[in-house]
């Protein structure tokens, strides 16, 4: 009857490889099974006559509860693994001096195939740690070589070699056959074959030594270019090794370290080794530095072998979790729109497409001006994927939308004590915007006080967050709009003079869509494709779009058609147009009617009306309210427009314009023009 091997890992991957490979040595004396810690598949195993385990101590430091599959019960071999002898030759064809990333699942694995890797000989590389969650420059970008684990190497690697997982060690296969009382396993050609596909360490261990360099100075060496100190101490608490990060912070040099009692060497820290757990990372000051500490304890079968301690400055540690979560935080941060997907063929249009164009092109802030809903966002997406930050992160701030104090939480982002996840601090979306595009949405509604702080940072290109007063360095491109006439703003006295400058260096003004009228069939199509509206439009209905203002210009159509496709027929006349629309249309033939028989605009008639309500009182009325009465009675004229239609009915000798208190009034002339219009009366006065 064959006997049992039971082969237990932490992942069932790896589980699985080593399975195999015992499988086709032990195919004829053993029955092969396999358990993983992650699945809990080693709890449904057979009892099996030998354990091999690739558990290790880090695994269980990881999680306390793996411990329970390699108790003593079970006296497992443990699986010491080793490179292929065609990994290490091609290594060895790589010329000395060769810099390259070494990648693996986490920081321990990676230290131990460098450290591997060096006993075996290979000098000719210079190795340089990476794992998941490295939080530094990669210091080589050109080559990497992965350990069975391809789908670790992060982007940006110009060239990937993958040397393939390690194999269990000829130890590991020799103490299995003898545990099974299989001694002639040992002198078979399946044996032979299978050691010979293993890196051949005697003559490593010669060419290590002709160089007068150990694996434990490589070692040394790899933990000295790390930026954590690194103190290790053996069973009786005195140092056996620190690292060069942990002599500057600590300020004690290597020959008062080594091989002296810890306590007497770093009174300030603890090394208490006998614990079962390694030991929640601890904040303490040594000579005015705050320094985070961790210890973790050495054991192996239960035995003390001693702790070693990391230390990390906590601004360190604070800088690295602001860049993972400035990390997650531009996953949400990404422009949709190109150029192309601007609609329209309109001379308007297309120029403002070319001048965008040219404007992504360079660095220059950008001022998008335009009424509301002609495609500012949209513009503004598309000049930054056009640009070349485009792989980077697109922030847009809705000025409007955000009170003064809120907006500058948002902006600068906060910075919070540490000590809870509730007083945890915040990115800002300017740094999140760091070497991308910031958008900025509405400037006219930002505060005084914030342009000032807006200022402050396009001149020196660093932010400070709130409850801090260390600046951070940033570096963005600056796209603002604005559905107000900005420089009126600054000659009013509300918008910067300084900022206004900073922010027009290169401004873009979007036509309205009555300005190009050609493009609202192509926008019509392209709403009803992108809605999947099924509908057609009659000819009066086609020549009522057409002809309506569109004051809410691109989106206000594209809400028509979201309407039209909820009518639910499939064809549309102008009668189930939105009544917004169809009154405009009546208001359309009042107006041609009034400017043929009088040659007076609507806006023109709309302020006489408001004059004229007030002509007997002999009361004057300012701009400003003329423009909000005319709204409160359904009539949308903007103050610009009143200002307009004052100058023109003071030209035809209607009105007097005054400013200040006295207002502006109705002349006779004018208010017998305005009975005429209203009533049909006889306008004397015109003889």
């Amino acid at each position: 009857m064959k006997k049992k091997i039971g082969i237990i890992s932490n992942r069932r991957p790896m589980a699985l490889f080593y399975g195999q490979i015992f499988q086709e040595l032990f195919a004829d004396d053993a029955e092969i099974l396999t358990g993983a810690a992650e699945d809990g598949s080693i709890r449904r195993m057979p009892p099996a006559d030998l354990y091999i385990s690739s558990i290790t101590a880090y695994d269980v430091l990881k999680d306390a509860r793996i411990k329970e599959y390699v108790n003593e019960t079970l006296q497992p071999i443990r699986m010491d693994v080793t490179f292929s002898r065609a990994a290490v030759d091609l290594l060895k064809t790589y010329p000395d001096g060769t810099k390259a990333l070494l990648i693996n699942q986490n920081k321990h694995m990676v230290m131990e195939c460098i450290a591997q890797l060096y006993h075996l000989g290979i000098s000719n590389i210079e190795f340089y740690p990476c794992y998941p969650g490295l939080d530094q420059l990669l210091p080589v970008r050109h080559l990497a070589f992965t350990v069975g684990e391809p789908d670790l190497v992060p982007d940006g690697i110009a060239h990937v070699v993958d040397i393939g997982s390690r194999f269990p060690s000829a130890n590991v296969i020799c103490e299995a056959a003898l545990k099974l009382g299989n001694a002639f396993f040992l002198e078979g050609e399946r044996f032979k074959r299978y050691r010979n596909r293993l890196a051949a360490v005697d003559f490593s261990l010669q060419t290590i030594s002709s160089k007068n360099l150990t694996a434990e100075n490589r070692l040394e060496i790899i933990l000295n270019s790390l930026d954590e100190g690194i103190i290790c101490v053996n069973e009786h608490n005195c140092v056996t090794l620190i690292n060069r990060e942990a002599r500057r912070m600590l300020n004690v040099s290597r020959s008062d370290a080594l091989g002296h009692p810890a306590s007497e060497v770093f009174p300030e820290l603890s090394f208490e080794t006998e614990r079962a757990h390694a030991e929640s990372p601890k904040l303490i000051e040594i000579q005015g530095l705050e320094l985070g500490v961790t210890l973790t304890p050495l054991t192996l079968e239960g035995e003390n072998l001693g702790s070693f301690l990391t230390l990390q400055r906590f601004q360190d540690a604070e800088r690295l979790q602001s860049r993972l979560r400035l990390q997650k935080t531009r996953k949400g941060h990404r422009a949709k729109a190109g150029l192309d997907d601007i609609i329209g063929t309109s001379p308007d249009i297309c120029r403002a497409k070319n001048i965008a164009g040219k404007m992504a092109a360079n660095d220059a802030a950008i001022l998008i001006q335009g009424e509301s809903g002609t495609g500012k966002g949209l513009f503004a997406q598309a000049i930054h994927n056009a640009s070349d930050r485009a792989g980077e992160a697109f922030v847009t701030v809705s000025c409007a939308a955000l009170s003064d104090a809120l907006l500058e939480a948002e902006l600068f982002g906060t910075e919070g004590n540490g000590q809870t996840s509730d007083s945890a601090g915040r990115i800002g979306l300017i740094e999140c915007a760091h070497r991308g595009t910031l958008f900025l949405d509405g400037i006219e509604y930002m505060s005084l006080g914030r342009q000032a702080s807006l200022l402050r940072v396009l001149k020196e290109k660093e932010i400070t967050r709130i409850g801090s007063d260390e600046p951070i360095p940033v570096d963005i491109r600056l796209i603002c709009s604005s559905g107000e006439d900005l420089l009126k703003l600054v000659r009013n006295g509300q918008f910067r003079r300084d900022l206004y400058y900073r922010l027009n260096v290169m401004p873009l003004d979007l036509p309205p869509l009555r300005k190009r009228r050609q493009d609202i069939p192509l926008l019509l199509n392209h709403f009803r494709a992108m809605k999947g509206a099924d509908f057609e439009l009659t000819a009066q209905a086609k020549l009522a779009l057409l002809q309506h203002r569109w004051e809410g210009n691109v989106r206000e159509l594209e809400n028509c058609v979201e309407y039209l496709k909820y009518m639910g027929r499939p064809s549309i006349d102008i009668e189930d147009l939105p009544q917004s629309i169809q009154d405009a249309q009546s208001e359309t033939a009042q107006r041609e009617t009034l400017e043929q028989q009088s040659g007076m605009s609507m806006q023109e008639f709309w302020v006489m009306k408001e004059l004229g309500e007030r002509y007997l009182h002999h009361a004057g009325i300012g701009r400003r309210a003329i423009a909000d009465l005319c709204v409160s009675h359904g009539h949308a004229v903007s103050e610009h427009e009143v200002r307009a239609a004052l100058d023109k009915l003071s030209e035809k000798g209607y009105a007097v314009v005054r400013q200040g208190r006295g207002g502006s009034r109705l002349t006779d002339r004018g208010y017998l023009h305005y009975r005429q219009i209203l009533y049909g009366e006889k306008d004397t006065a015109m003889k």
